[in-house]
């Protein structure tokens, strides 16, 4: 949409340059065959493109109207604008002459697969390099257009399309339009279409802006900007396209309702993640095919941990987490504030303490995240519940070569020396395990849960006996370097990897359809 402005505006050119002036004693010549050719080969020759004019009519004094006419690509091979009617009118106001141009039932194709780069280059320029104060025209209006463009994964075509371009400011022009279909889906209540662009000595568009009520999020033709097809989620809010110096960017704000996660993460560092969001998004930025900033609140539900794997240096990481985000402002690979509590369920232990240690364990753990809030890359506060669940109907036990290295690798504890080790069983039964994390200013202190002065956090179970064998201490553990080793990780994730992984993940799951000789979408 943001090419429209050139071929409407050059269009009115041939409306009324040269000899074209109106006369009443032209009336007749209007009409004639010669005339319509006429206007015709100036058309195709200005634009440097096939063109067709069906016929001329004058309407009044200070009017006439141009029927069937068509601009298409060399070779005809896809057409760049269709109108069936174009009316020119000379308006005489206090303040001097001016003109309108009315532009009816027509359609404006702003690019498709067919065509090529020399074609938008074409097409562009043609439009381009005209003073457009020189005509004075003020005003141009369009009722019942189709405006159209399709790139690859990348589609926009809006239908039952009317509005006014106001170009009375030669410093400042500002079209706002109103389509009653986005791609294929009939909005009953409309899609508000603003754009802002410099209309002398050329056309410079700063901004195209779509306000949307609620409606399904695969409309809005994100695709090829979050690297593959989006077919979950609805919407309602706005979508504003800026052209700037550097990159072109889209700005998303507005109300996201449960959204599928993996169809919006592909493209980020150790995306795509898997699970469902609902989110009030202030201020969402994609640039490159990339989100590169996020600001809002909401819910995310079942968020699959297993991406998360490389992060904590195992292998497989299974389980699912689901949050209330009170606050979240992310910006390429920083965290400027992420505010959210939540549950975690499903995580294996043994997956959990593989990093620190070889052998097995039975059971999950259970997280309760009361509250964790992260400013500028480091945990200013946080308040975690753990514990383990022993397999149901069975005992939940550890290697005992796994247990003590992680009791001395992962929490930093001692082991007892009330209990020798080569006492231990080589699988030894934990009764209970709890303990509760506290975090200020990325410093962590390690509380327990359990045993007669509340403070254990491991007790075990031999030959029918407990011990409560690890037990908090005072001090406090700097989490600032593994913060930082976390944020590296995901920073220097390579998303192509992503990509190759997503299609491959996704081919895998999709589920069976009917048997149908269609093609796929």
């Amino acid at each position: 949409m943001p090419h429209t402005r050139p071929i409407l505006l050059s269009f009115a050119i041939l409306l009324v340059g040269g000899s074209l002036a109106w006369t009443t004693g032209y009336a007749i010549h209007l009409r004639s065959e010669d005339y319509r050719k006429e206007v015709e080969v100036d058309l195709s020759n200005f634009f440097e493109l096939p063109s067709e004019v069906g016929r001329i009519r004058g309407r009044t004094f200070s009017s006439r109207s141009f029927h069937d006419v068509a601009i298409w690509l060399p070779d005809r091979r896809d057409q760049v604008f269709g109108c069936k009617e174009a009316v020119w009118h000379e308006v005489e106001t206090a303040g001097g002459e001016h003109h309108e141009l009315d532009l009816r039932d027509g359609v404006l194709a702003l690019g498709s697969d067919r065509w090529v780069k020399e074609d938008f280059r074409q097409v562009l320029e043609s439009g381009l390099g005209h003073n457009f104060e020189d005509l004075n025209l003020t005003r141009v209006g369009l009722a019942g257009f189709e405006v159209s463009f399709r790139k690859r994964d990348f589609a926009i075509r809006c239908r039952q399309t009317s509005g006014e371009i106001d170009v009375s400011d030669p410093a400042n022009g500002i079209a706002r339009l109103h389509a009653y279909e986005l791609n294929g889906h009939p909005i009953a209540q409309g899609v508000q279409i603003y754009a802002r662009f410099l209309p002398k000595n050329g056309v410079q568009v700063h901004e195209v802006q779509l306000s949307l009520p609620t409606v399904p999020l695969e409309t809005i033709g994100l695709d090829s900007l979050l690297g593959g097809q989006v077919t979950h989620g609805r919407f309602s809010g706005s979508v504003q396209f800026l052209q700037n110096a550097s990159d072109p960017e889209v700005w998303v704000r507005g109300q996201l309702e449960d959204a599928e996660l993996g169809e919006l993460t592909r493209t980020i560092a150790l995306g795509p993640l898997s699970g469902r969001i609902s989110v009030n998004v202030d201020g969402a930025r994609i640039a490159r095919s990339v989100v590169t900033h996020l600001r809002g609140s909401g819910r995310i539900k079942k968020l699959s941990l297993a991406s998360f794997a490389p992060l904590v240096s195992t292998g497989e990481l299974a389980g699912t987490a689901s949050f209330d985000i009170d606050v979240v402002d992310l910006a390429m690979g920083h965290v400027n504030r992420l505010r959210f509590g939540g549950v975690v369920e499903g995580l294996s232990l043994e997956s959990i303490l593989a990093p620190w240690g070889r052998g097995s364990a039975t059971g999950r753990l259970s997280v309760r995240v009361n509250n964790i809030e992260i400013v500028d890359d480091h945990i200013k506060s946080a308040d975690i519940e753990v514990s383990a669940v022993p397999p149901a109907g069975g005992q939940g036990t550890i290697d005992r070569a796994l247990m003590l290295s992680a009791v001395e690798k992962a929490f930093h504890f001692a082991w007892p020396e009330s209990l020798p080790q080569n006492l231990l069983p080589e699988k030894v039964e934990y009764a209970e395990f709890g303990l509760r994390l506290l975090v200020r200013d990325d410093q962590l202190r390690i509380l327990g849960t359990h045993g007669d002065d509340g403070n254990t956090i491991l007790t075990i179970r031999i030959a029918g006996m407990t011990f409560g064998v690890v037990k908090s201490r005072p001090g406090h553990i700097d989490l600032g370097p593994y913060l930082t080793e976390m944020l590296e990780r995901a920073r220097a994730y390579d998303p192509e990897r992503v990509r190759d992984w997503w299609r491959r993940h996704h081919d895998a799951i999709r589920p069976p359809g009917p048997t149908s000789s269609a093609p796929d979408r």
